[in-house]
C-alpha cells in the first residue's frame, strides 16, 4: 500500500521559502495566556492536517512568478486572521499554558515537480496526498517548542496549487479549525473582510479541578496502519439509507449512521479473517461537537477540544440495521446528558488515569474490547474552503490519527460521502476486498 517511488517527496518537492508569519497587530498583554482546558491538555501535542487542492488559478503570470504572488497573498491574510486567532501563533509554554507571544506561525512555499493530476489519480493517493503537507509533522505527538500553525503552499508543474494547514490539537478540535480555514480563505479572497471575534473557551467549560496534567493522554500513532479512501455516492447511500431505514425502525438515518455502521462491521469481519479467528468483542466510539449541548449553548464560533463521545458495542458479527439502531439510541442519550458534568470523553481520561492506563487503551487481547473511531466533519463546509480561486478539486486529511480510524466527509459534489479508513496493514486487504462494502462505493 506504500505510495511508488516516483511520488517520493525527497525527489519531487523543492522548497522555495520558509517564512515565520506573525500576526499584523500585536496581542494585548491581557491575553498574553491561554490556559488549556481538561479535555487541551489530555490531548497530545499532535497537529490536524488538512490540504486543498486547487486546479490552476486563470492567471497570466510566469510560474515563478506566480508562486511568489500566491504565497504573498496567503502570507498578508494569514498575518492578519492571526490577529484573531492569536493561540496558533503563540508558543506551548507547558502542558497547561499557551504563551501567545505572537512568535507566528511557520509558511513554507514549495515546488512539487510533477501534475497535480498524477497525485490525484494515483493507485495510492492517501499516501501520494501526503507530499502537499510540511515533511514529517501531520499527527506528530511532542513538537514541544514547535510552532502551532504551520501552512505550506505547493506548486505542482500543471500550474495547480495546493494548500495545506496543520493546526495544533492543543488549541481546538475540528470545528475550531474549520472556523480558521474558513476565515483565512475569506481574507485571502477579500481583504475587507472581517474575521468574526472567535471565543477562546480555555479552561471555562472543561477545568483541571487538580492542577494541571503532567503528561498528554491522547497520543497519535500511525505505525503498522494503512489508509484507505473511499467514496460513498449519494444514489447509492440513499438507497442503503432507505433499506436500513424500513429494517431498523430508525426514522430517517443519517449518512453518518449509515456509513459508520457499515464500515465498523467490514472493519471487525477484516479482522477476524486476518487472524483466522471468530469475530472479537469490539466497540465503536464516535467523537461528538457538543457546542450546541452546553448550556447556555456555545457559538460554532467557540474554539477549543469542546467534544464528547458515545458508543456502541459488538460481541459478534452484527446486522448494519441493528448497529444503526444502537447509534440511534446512544445519539439520543448523549442529548439528554450534562454535557460538562457527565461528559463521556472526560469520564473514559478520568478513569484511565484511574487505571493506569490511556485512554481506550486494550489493556491485553483477552480482557477488553478492540476499538474502533470515528470522526464525523461531514457537517463542516470544507469543498467551500475558497481562497479566491474557486471551489478545491479534492480535500484530504493526513494519514492518521491512529489505528481503526474512520473520518467522514462530504464528498465534493451531491450528498455523498467519502470516507477515510485507518487500518493495520494485514487488516486493509480483506476489508477492502468486502463485498457489502464494495456494493455501496466507487472506485
Amino acid at each position: 500500500m506504500a505510495a511508488l517511488p516516483l511520488l517520493s517527496s525527497d525527489s519531487l518537492v523543492s522548497i522555495r521559502d520558509k517564512s515565520f508569519i506573525k500576526p499584523s497587530t500585536l496581542t494585548p498583554s491581557t491575553l498574553r495566556f491561554h490556559k488549556l482546558s481538561f479535555v487541551d491538555q489530555a490531548v497530545s501535542n499532535m497537529y490536524i492536517p488538512v490540504a486543498f487542492f486547487y486546479p490552476k488559478p486563470q492567471r497570466e503570470e510566469s510560474n515563478n512568478s506566480q508562486l511568489s504572488h500566491i504565497a504573498d497573498l496567503l502570507q498578508r491574510s494569514l498575518s492578519q486572521t492571526l490577529v484573531s486567532y492569536y493561540p496558533y501563533a503563540g508558543i506551548l509554554r507547558d502542558n497547561a499554558t499557551v504563551e501567545c507571544n505572537d512568535m507566528g506561525a511557520e509558511f513554507l512555499s514549495v515546488k512539487i515537480n510533477c501534475p497535480m493530476s498524477e497525485i490525484l489519480n494515483h493507485p495510492h493517493a492517501t499516501d501520494a496526498e501526503s507530499i502537499v503537507f510540511p515533511k514529517d509533522l501531520p499527527w506528530k505527538n511532542n513538537y514541544e517548542g514547535g510552532n502551532l500553525l504551520v501552512a505550506q503552499l505547493s506548486k505542482f508543474d500543471c500550474g495547480g496549487i495546493a494548500i495545506s494547514a496543520c493546526l495544533s490539537h492543543k488549541i481546538g478540535d475540528g470545528s475550531s479549525v474549520n472556523n480558521f480555514l474558513n476565515d483565512w480563505a475569506n481574507v485571502t479572497r477579500d481583504r475587507r473582510f472581517i474575521v468574526p471575534s472567535p471565543r477562546f473557551v480555555g479552561d471555562s467549560i472543561f477545568s483541571s479541578l487538580n492542577g494541571p496534567l503532567i503528561a498528554p493522554q491522547i497520543m497519535s500513532n500511525v505505525s503498522e496502519c494503512v489508509q484507505k479512501r473511499l467514496i460513498f455516492p449519494a444514489a447509492k447511500l440513499d438507497a442503503l439509507r432507505s433499506k436500513i431505514a424500513v429494517e431498523s425502525g430508525v426514522e430517517n438515518p443519517t449518512r453518518a449512521e449509515v456509513v459508520s455502521a457499515l464500515l465498523y462491521k467490514c472493519a471487525t469481519k477484516a479482522a477476524a479473517a486476518s487472524s483466522s479467528a471468530n469475530i472479537q468483542p469490539s466497540k465503536l466510539v464516535h467523537y461528538l461537537n457538543v457546542r450546541t449541548m452546553i448550556k447556555p449553548r456555545l457559538r460554532r464560533s467557540a474554539i477549543g477540544n469542546l467534544v464528547s463521545t458515545f458508543s456502541t458495542a459488538a460481541m459478534q458479527d452484527i446486522e448494519l440495521p441493528r448497529l444503526v439502531h444502537n447509534l440511534r439510541k446512544e445519539v439520543e442519550v448523549a442529548y439528554k446528558k450534562d454535557q460538562v458534568d457527565e461528559n463521556e470523553l472526560v469520564l473514559e481520561i478520568v478513569d484511565s488515569m484511574k487505571k493506569g492506563k490511556l485512554p481506550f487503551e486494550e489493556e491485553d487481547e483477552n480482557s477488553t474490547a478492540t476499538m474502533y473511531f470515528c470522526s464525523n466533519v461531514c457537517q463542516f463546509p470544507l469543498y467551500s474552503v475558497d481562497f479566491g480561486w474557486g471551489k478545491p478539486e479534492r480535500v484530504c486529511l493526513a494519514n492518521g490519527p491512529c489505528k481503526n480510524y474512520f473520518f467522514l466527509k462530504d464528498y465534493k459534489t451531491g450528498r455523498g460521502v467519502e470516507a477515510r479508513v485507518m487500518l493495520q496493514k494485514q487488516h486493509m486487504s480483506a476489508f477492502e476486498c468486502d463485498e457489502e462494502l464494495l456494493q455501496f462505493t466507487s472506485s
